[in-house]
């Protein structure tokens, strides 16, 4: 955990912290489909939003993007107000042959609001004749739901969709 913590505090900044309770708090698959493998790591913030720019980071909520609610500004509190849930996704898009471990990564994002308990990497089947994608596997106990967290490549955003 602590060479992830030092990762997180490295890429997303001081606000977020890696939860002692996930047993696979990283994973890694090729998220945007570009050949380079990429992270996804499980954090927790208060208030993910404050670093985006400092660190040059996305905020997304492709959770209540799917319900119509989109805007993370507004969204952010939704969650929050249950500590066992209210983790976060810290995703890098690895770039060149140091693909996630890159200095200067393809991109980072924070995806908010998706409900899990743990996650792991899946695949799904997007378009007919494509080969599947890989996807964040999110999964909540509670509710005893999977659901898929995935980056839309054609769109450029991350979107969520249930199992």
């Amino acid at each position: 955990m602590e060479n992830v913590g030092a990762l997180v505090k490295e890429q997303f900044g001081s606000s977020f912290t890696v939860p002692a309770k996930f047993t696979t708090a990283l994973i890694t698959a090729d998220f945007d489909g570009d050949g380079v493998e990429d992270v996804a790591v499980v954090a927790d913030s208060r208030d993910p939003i404050t670093d985006s720019f400092d660190y040059k980071y996305s905020v997304s909520d492709p959770y209540y993007s799917y319900f119509g609610y989109g805007n993370p500004n507004n969204t952010l509190a939704f969650s929050r107000s249950d500590p066992n849930h209210s983790h976060d996704l810290l995703i890098i898009f690895g770039a060149g042959p140091d693909a996630w471990h890159a200095e200067t990564p393809k991109a980072k994002f924070v995806v908010i609001n998706v409900p899990f308990d743990a996650i792991n990497v899946g695949r799904m089947l997007i378009k007919k004749g494509k080969p599947p994608i890989y996807v964040i596997k999110a999964m909540e106990e509670r509710s005893m739901e999977d659901s898929a967290v995935f980056w839309d490549a054609k769109k450029k955003k991350w979107k969520w969709q249930p199992a």
